[in-house]
Protein backbone atom coordinates (compact mmCIF):
# COMPACT_ATOMS: atom_id res chain seq x y z
CA UNK A 1 0.00 0.00 0.00
CA UNK A 2 1.09 3.49 -0.86
CA UNK A 3 2.17 6.24 1.52
CA UNK A 4 -0.67 9.30 2.34
CA UNK A 5 1.64 11.76 0.91
CA UNK A 6 -1.08 13.52 -1.06
CA UNK A 7 -5.03 13.74 -1.87
CA UNK A 8 -5.19 11.01 -3.54
CA UNK A 9 -3.04 8.58 -2.31
CA UNK A 10 -4.58 9.45 1.43
CA UNK A 11 -8.31 9.15 -0.93
CA UNK A 12 -7.38 5.80 -2.06
CA UNK A 13 -5.66 4.70 1.80
CA UNK A 14 -8.87 5.40 3.48
CA UNK A 15 -11.13 3.87 0.82
CA UNK A 16 -9.73 0.18 2.21
CA UNK A 17 -10.93 1.76 5.37
CA UNK A 18 -14.67 2.15 4.16
CA UNK A 19 -14.17 6.08 4.60
CA UNK A 20 -15.26 8.22 1.57
CA UNK A 21 -14.17 11.79 2.32
CA UNK A 22 -16.27 14.99 1.05
CA UNK A 23 -13.02 16.90 0.72
CA UNK A 24 -9.98 16.62 1.89
CA UNK A 25 -7.47 19.64 2.37
CA UNK A 26 -3.62 19.21 2.69
CA UNK A 27 -2.78 21.07 6.33
CA UNK A 28 0.66 23.40 6.06
CA UNK A 29 2.39 24.70 9.28
CA UNK A 30 4.25 21.74 10.34
CA UNK A 31 7.69 20.26 8.66
CA UNK A 32 7.56 17.07 9.92
CA UNK A 33 4.60 14.64 8.95
CA UNK A 34 1.94 14.50 6.73
CA UNK A 35 -1.24 16.42 7.46
CA UNK A 36 -4.95 16.77 6.32
CA UNK A 37 -8.18 17.45 7.06
CA UNK A 38 -11.17 15.68 6.36
CA UNK A 39 -14.57 16.23 5.98
CA UNK A 40 -17.44 13.46 5.63
CA UNK A 41 -20.65 14.03 3.83
CA UNK A 42 -23.51 14.57 6.18
CA UNK A 43 -26.00 11.94 6.46
CA UNK A 44 -29.63 12.35 4.76
CA UNK A 45 -33.30 12.19 6.68
CA UNK A 46 -34.51 9.63 3.47
CA UNK A 47 -38.11 10.98 4.68
CA UNK A 48 -37.30 14.93 4.27
CA UNK A 49 -34.25 14.75 1.89
CA UNK A 50 -32.75 17.30 4.65
CA UNK A 51 -29.33 16.59 6.10
CA UNK A 52 -29.79 14.90 9.57
CA UNK A 53 -26.21 15.71 10.81
CA UNK A 54 -24.04 18.24 9.65
CA UNK A 55 -20.46 17.24 8.10
CA UNK A 56 -17.50 16.33 10.26
CA UNK A 57 -14.13 17.21 10.19
CA UNK A 58 -11.44 14.89 11.47
CA UNK A 59 -7.59 15.32 10.88
CA UNK A 60 -5.16 12.32 9.62
CA UNK A 61 -1.88 12.74 10.40
CA UNK A 62 1.07 10.40 8.71
CA UNK A 63 4.60 9.85 9.92
CA UNK A 64 7.02 8.76 7.16
CA UNK A 65 10.35 7.94 7.60
CA UNK A 66 11.43 11.41 6.63
CA UNK A 67 10.81 14.71 6.96
CA UNK A 68 7.58 15.85 4.93
CA UNK A 69 9.05 18.93 3.98
CA UNK A 70 11.90 17.27 2.52
CA UNK A 71 9.63 14.73 0.45
CA UNK A 72 11.02 14.56 -3.04
CA UNK A 73 14.64 16.50 -2.33
CA UNK A 74 16.34 15.60 0.46
CA UNK A 75 14.13 13.08 2.23
CA UNK A 76 15.88 13.88 5.45
CA UNK A 77 15.50 10.43 7.44
CA UNK A 78 13.51 10.72 10.08
CA UNK A 79 12.53 7.68 12.34
CA UNK A 80 8.31 6.52 11.95
CA UNK A 81 8.34 5.09 15.69
CA UNK A 82 7.76 8.64 16.31
CA UNK A 83 4.16 8.34 15.67
CA UNK A 84 3.73 5.56 18.03
CA UNK A 85 4.71 7.29 21.10
CA UNK A 86 2.45 10.47 20.12
CA UNK A 87 -0.56 7.92 20.13
CA UNK A 88 0.90 6.08 23.59
CA UNK A 89 1.52 9.59 25.10
CA UNK A 90 -2.66 10.51 24.08
CA UNK A 91 -3.77 7.07 25.62
CA UNK A 92 -1.57 6.88 28.89
CA UNK A 93 -2.26 10.16 29.84
CA UNK A 94 -5.61 10.39 28.93
CA UNK A 95 -6.49 6.49 31.21
CA UNK A 96 -4.25 8.30 33.76
CA UNK A 97 -4.98 11.86 34.76
CA UNK A 98 -8.43 12.76 35.18
CA UNK A 99 -10.90 15.59 33.54
CA UNK A 100 -10.88 17.55 37.46
CA UNK A 101 -7.23 17.59 37.70
CA UNK A 102 -6.17 18.53 33.72
CA UNK A 103 -8.72 18.47 31.73
CA UNK A 104 -8.51 15.68 29.94
CA UNK A 105 -10.39 11.99 30.72
CA UNK A 106 -10.54 8.89 29.15
CA UNK A 107 -13.66 7.44 26.55
CA UNK A 108 -13.81 3.86 28.17
CA UNK A 109 -10.93 2.57 25.69
CA UNK A 110 -8.25 4.45 27.38
CA UNK A 111 -7.98 6.94 24.31
CA UNK A 112 -7.67 10.85 24.96
CA UNK A 113 -11.05 12.42 25.55
CA UNK A 114 -12.16 15.90 24.41
CA UNK A 115 -14.10 16.48 27.68
CA UNK A 116 -13.68 20.32 28.45
CA UNK A 117 -12.27 21.01 31.75
CA UNK A 118 -12.43 23.76 34.36
CA UNK A 119 -9.09 25.03 32.83
CA UNK A 120 -11.01 25.01 29.29
CA UNK A 121 -7.90 23.13 27.41
CA UNK A 122 -8.15 20.01 26.04
CA UNK A 123 -6.40 16.95 24.34
CA UNK A 124 -7.20 15.47 20.90
CA UNK A 125 -9.15 12.54 20.70
CA UNK A 126 -8.05 9.27 19.29
CA UNK A 127 -10.82 7.99 16.62
CA UNK A 128 -8.12 5.43 14.68
CA UNK A 129 -4.39 4.71 14.35
CA UNK A 130 -3.17 2.34 12.12
CA UNK A 131 0.24 1.70 13.36
CA UNK A 132 1.62 -0.26 10.20
CA UNK A 133 1.15 2.17 7.93
CA UNK A 134 1.60 5.01 10.59
CA UNK A 135 -1.76 6.66 9.38
CA UNK A 136 -3.18 8.61 12.71
CA UNK A 137 -6.56 10.14 12.37
CA UNK A 138 -7.74 12.15 15.28
CA UNK A 139 -10.38 14.92 16.11
CA UNK A 140 -10.13 18.30 14.80
CA UNK A 141 -9.57 20.81 16.93
CA UNK A 142 -10.03 23.67 14.64
CA UNK A 143 -8.43 25.75 12.04
CA UNK A 144 -6.44 28.13 13.49
CA UNK A 145 -3.92 27.61 15.74
CA UNK A 146 -3.11 30.53 18.66
CA UNK A 147 0.17 31.87 17.08
CA UNK A 148 -1.97 32.30 13.81
CA UNK A 149 -4.81 33.84 15.74
CA UNK A 150 -2.76 36.14 17.66
CA UNK A 151 -2.56 39.06 15.78
CA UNK A 152 -6.41 39.06 15.49
CA UNK A 153 -7.35 38.48 19.47
CA UNK A 154 -7.96 40.80 21.91
CA UNK A 155 -5.53 41.57 24.26
CA UNK A 156 -7.50 40.27 27.40
CA UNK A 157 -8.64 36.78 25.84
CA UNK A 158 -4.77 36.86 24.26
CA UNK A 159 -3.91 37.13 27.95
CA UNK A 160 -7.00 34.51 29.10
CA UNK A 161 -5.52 31.95 26.93
CA UNK A 162 -2.10 32.31 28.42
CA UNK A 163 -3.01 31.88 31.82
CA UNK A 164 -5.32 28.72 30.73
CA UNK A 165 -2.16 27.23 29.33
CA UNK A 166 0.23 28.16 31.61
CA UNK A 167 -2.24 26.56 34.35
CA UNK A 168 -3.07 23.52 32.28
CA UNK A 169 0.59 23.11 31.91
CA UNK A 170 1.29 23.35 35.40
CA UNK A 171 -1.62 20.84 36.72
CA UNK A 172 0.43 18.64 33.84
CA UNK A 173 4.00 18.66 35.61
CA UNK A 174 2.07 18.50 38.97
CA UNK A 175 -0.15 15.42 38.47
CA UNK A 176 2.52 13.76 36.79
CA UNK A 177 5.52 13.69 38.86
CA UNK A 178 5.15 10.09 39.74
CA UNK A 179 3.08 9.07 36.64
CA UNK A 180 4.80 6.11 34.71
CA UNK A 181 4.46 6.56 31.23
CA UNK A 182 6.34 2.85 30.19
CA UNK A 183 9.55 1.35 28.52
CA UNK A 184 9.10 3.30 25.71
CA UNK A 185 10.58 6.46 26.98
CA UNK A 186 10.52 8.20 23.43
CA UNK A 187 14.22 8.20 22.68
CA UNK A 188 13.84 9.88 19.33
CA UNK A 189 12.12 12.83 20.98
CA UNK A 190 14.72 13.29 23.68
CA UNK A 191 17.22 13.24 20.92
CA UNK A 192 14.98 15.94 18.77
CA UNK A 193 14.63 18.17 21.42
CA UNK A 194 18.89 18.89 22.31
CA UNK A 195 18.73 20.20 18.67
CA UNK A 196 18.64 24.15 19.41
CA UNK A 197 21.60 23.10 21.93
CA UNK A 198 23.69 20.92 20.33
CA UNK A 199 23.35 23.20 17.43
CA UNK A 200 23.57 26.27 19.41
CA UNK A 201 27.69 27.16 18.79
CA UNK A 202 26.72 27.22 15.11
CA UNK A 203 24.55 30.44 15.04
CA UNK A 204 27.10 31.53 17.86
CA UNK A 205 29.86 31.66 14.80
CA UNK A 206 27.64 33.13 12.59
CA UNK A 207 26.44 36.77 15.02
CA UNK A 208 30.04 36.93 16.12
CA UNK A 209 29.37 35.74 19.83
CA UNK A 210 30.97 33.48 21.94
CA UNK A 211 31.03 29.31 20.42
CA UNK A 212 33.30 28.22 23.35
CA UNK A 213 30.31 29.23 25.55
CA UNK A 214 27.50 27.70 23.65
CA UNK A 215 29.30 24.19 23.45
CA UNK A 216 29.64 24.27 27.20
CA UNK A 217 25.65 25.25 27.33
CA UNK A 218 25.44 22.11 25.43
CA UNK A 219 27.31 20.00 27.50
CA UNK A 220 25.97 21.37 30.83
CA UNK A 221 22.42 21.50 29.84
CA UNK A 222 21.32 19.94 26.67
CA UNK A 223 23.01 16.92 28.28
CA UNK A 224 20.18 16.50 31.21
CA UNK A 225 17.55 16.02 28.30
CA UNK A 226 18.44 12.89 28.71
CA UNK A 227 17.92 11.98 31.72
CA UNK A 228 15.65 14.60 33.30
CA UNK A 229 13.17 12.52 35.08
CA UNK A 230 10.61 14.81 37.10
CA UNK A 231 7.53 14.85 35.33
CA UNK A 232 5.91 14.24 32.20
CA UNK A 233 6.67 16.53 29.71
CA UNK A 234 4.48 17.83 26.35
CA UNK A 235 7.88 17.99 24.34
CA UNK A 236 6.88 20.81 21.88
CA UNK A 237 4.91 23.05 23.45
CA UNK A 238 4.32 26.37 21.97
CA UNK A 239 1.31 28.46 20.60
CA UNK A 240 1.65 26.61 17.00
CA UNK A 241 0.36 23.66 18.74
CA UNK A 242 -2.62 24.90 20.25
CA UNK A 243 -5.73 25.15 18.61
CA UNK A 244 -8.51 27.91 19.10
CA UNK A 245 -11.82 25.73 18.53
CA UNK A 246 -13.84 29.14 17.07
CA UNK A 247 -17.13 29.94 15.82
CA UNK A 248 -18.03 29.09 12.49
CA UNK A 249 -19.78 32.41 12.39
CA UNK A 250 -16.79 34.82 13.66
CA UNK A 251 -13.35 33.35 13.21
CA UNK A 252 -12.09 35.37 15.95
CA UNK A 253 -14.55 34.24 18.77
CA UNK A 254 -13.13 31.04 20.68
CA UNK A 255 -15.75 28.91 21.68
CA UNK A 256 -15.97 28.11 25.76
CA UNK A 257 -12.93 25.71 26.93
CA UNK A 258 -11.70 25.96 23.19
CA UNK A 259 -8.50 25.33 23.48
CA UNK A 260 -6.71 21.67 21.66
CA UNK A 261 -3.13 21.19 22.88
CA UNK A 262 -1.72 18.98 19.86
CA UNK A 263 1.55 17.41 18.15
CA UNK A 264 2.60 14.52 21.28
CA UNK A 265 4.96 12.77 19.52
CA UNK A 266 8.08 14.58 20.93
CA UNK A 267 6.12 13.73 24.33
CA UNK A 268 8.66 12.05 27.02
CA UNK A 269 9.62 12.21 31.06
CA UNK A 270 11.82 15.29 31.43
CA UNK A 271 12.44 18.26 33.42
CA UNK A 272 8.87 20.69 33.10
CA UNK A 273 11.18 23.55 33.00
CA UNK A 274 11.83 23.26 29.34
CA UNK A 275 8.08 22.79 28.51
CA UNK A 276 7.85 26.15 30.21
CA UNK A 277 11.14 28.10 28.74
CA UNK A 278 9.48 27.08 24.83
CA UNK A 279 6.52 28.40 25.28
CA UNK A 280 7.62 31.59 26.88
CA UNK A 281 10.16 32.28 24.08
CA UNK A 282 8.03 31.48 21.80
CA UNK A 283 5.08 34.23 23.85
CA UNK A 284 7.80 36.27 24.29
CA UNK A 285 8.06 36.60 20.42
CA UNK A 286 4.80 37.15 19.41
CA UNK A 287 4.27 39.58 21.81
CA UNK A 288 7.52 41.65 20.73
CA UNK A 289 6.69 41.20 16.71
CA UNK A 290 2.84 41.06 16.96
CA UNK A 291 1.05 43.56 18.88
CA UNK A 292 2.50 43.25 22.74
CA UNK A 293 -0.48 41.78 24.33
CA UNK A 294 1.20 40.16 26.96
CA UNK A 295 0.99 36.16 26.31
CA UNK A 296 3.91 35.38 27.99
CA UNK A 297 3.80 37.07 31.19
CA UNK A 298 -0.35 35.66 31.59
CA UNK A 299 1.41 32.24 31.00
CA UNK A 300 4.00 32.24 33.45
CA UNK A 301 1.61 33.93 35.81
CA UNK A 302 -0.98 30.39 35.31
CA UNK A 303 1.40 28.23 35.83
CA UNK A 304 3.15 29.97 38.99
CA UNK A 305 -0.97 29.00 40.02
CA UNK A 306 -0.82 25.68 40.26
CA UNK A 307 3.36 24.80 40.37
CA UNK A 308 3.56 25.45 44.18
CA UNK A 309 1.91 28.85 43.58
CA UNK A 310 4.82 31.78 45.28
CA UNK A 311 7.18 29.16 46.20
CA UNK A 312 8.31 28.32 42.86
CA UNK A 313 10.16 31.45 43.25
CA UNK A 314 12.53 29.69 46.09
CA UNK A 315 12.98 26.87 43.76
CA UNK A 316 16.69 27.91 41.82
CA UNK A 317 17.23 25.10 39.49
CA UNK A 318 13.81 25.04 38.30
CA UNK A 319 14.30 28.81 37.78
CA UNK A 320 17.79 29.07 36.17
CA UNK A 321 16.13 25.83 33.89
CA UNK A 322 13.30 27.72 32.59
CA UNK A 323 15.78 30.78 31.81
CA UNK A 324 18.37 28.65 29.94
CA UNK A 325 15.95 26.80 27.88
CA UNK A 326 14.20 29.97 26.97
CA UNK A 327 17.50 31.37 25.90
CA UNK A 328 18.84 28.64 24.06
CA UNK A 329 15.47 28.63 22.01
CA UNK A 330 15.86 32.37 21.34
CA UNK A 331 19.20 32.15 20.71
CA UNK A 332 18.44 29.65 18.18
CA UNK A 333 15.19 29.43 16.67
CA UNK A 334 14.86 33.18 15.16
CA UNK A 335 17.93 32.48 13.47
CA UNK A 336 16.77 29.71 11.31
CA UNK A 337 13.01 30.31 11.33
CA UNK A 338 12.42 33.92 10.28
CA UNK A 339 10.47 36.49 12.83
CA UNK A 340 12.01 39.72 11.67
CA UNK A 341 14.85 41.19 9.70
CA UNK A 342 18.33 40.65 9.77
CA UNK A 343 18.97 43.45 12.35
CA UNK A 344 16.71 42.75 15.08
CA UNK A 345 17.15 39.19 14.38
CA UNK A 346 20.80 39.76 15.52
CA UNK A 347 19.17 41.88 18.34
CA UNK A 348 16.82 38.69 19.37
CA UNK A 349 20.16 36.17 19.56
CA UNK A 350 22.15 38.39 21.57
CA UNK A 351 19.16 39.03 24.24
CA UNK A 352 18.70 35.11 24.14
CA UNK A 353 22.55 34.51 24.73
CA UNK A 354 22.28 37.20 27.53
CA UNK A 355 19.69 35.37 28.85
CA UNK A 356 21.53 31.57 29.04
CA UNK A 357 24.43 33.17 30.80
CA UNK A 358 22.63 35.34 33.61
CA UNK A 359 20.57 31.86 33.76
CA UNK A 360 23.78 29.90 34.18
CA UNK A 361 25.30 32.34 36.52
CA UNK A 362 21.81 32.13 38.61
CA UNK A 363 21.18 36.08 38.83
CA UNK A 364 17.33 35.39 39.63
CA UNK A 365 16.90 39.05 40.68
CA UNK A 366 17.78 40.11 37.13
CA UNK A 367 15.64 37.00 35.61
CA UNK A 368 12.79 38.49 37.95
CA UNK A 369 13.05 41.54 36.74
CA UNK A 370 13.73 41.42 33.03
CA UNK A 371 12.32 37.95 31.84
CA UNK A 372 10.69 35.96 34.68
CA UNK A 373 8.73 38.36 36.63
CA UNK A 374 5.71 36.30 35.96
CA UNK A 375 6.77 33.37 37.35
CA UNK A 376 8.01 34.36 40.57
CA UNK A 377 5.12 37.02 41.49
CA UNK A 378 6.67 40.38 40.23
Amino acid sequence: MSSPTDADSLRSYLSTKSITPHTIIPLTGGTANFLFRITTTPTTNTTTDSPASSSSSQIIKHAGPYIASSYGSANIPFPVGRMDYEVAALQIIGALLSAEEIGIGNDGAGKGCCETSAVGVKLPKVLDYDAEVKVLMMSDGGVRTLKDAYADMGEEEVRECGRMLGNWLGRLHYASKGTDIGEWGNPIGKSMYRWAYSHLHEIAEEYGLDVEFAKYIDGKYGALLATDDECVCHGDFWPGNVLLDEDGNNENERKEGGLTVVDWEMCRRGCGATDVGQFAAEAWLLDRFSGGKELQSAFLRGYREVEEGEEIAKRGEFLRRVAVHMGVHLAYWPARVEWAGEEETRVVVALGHELIREGNEGDFEWLGREWLGGLVGR
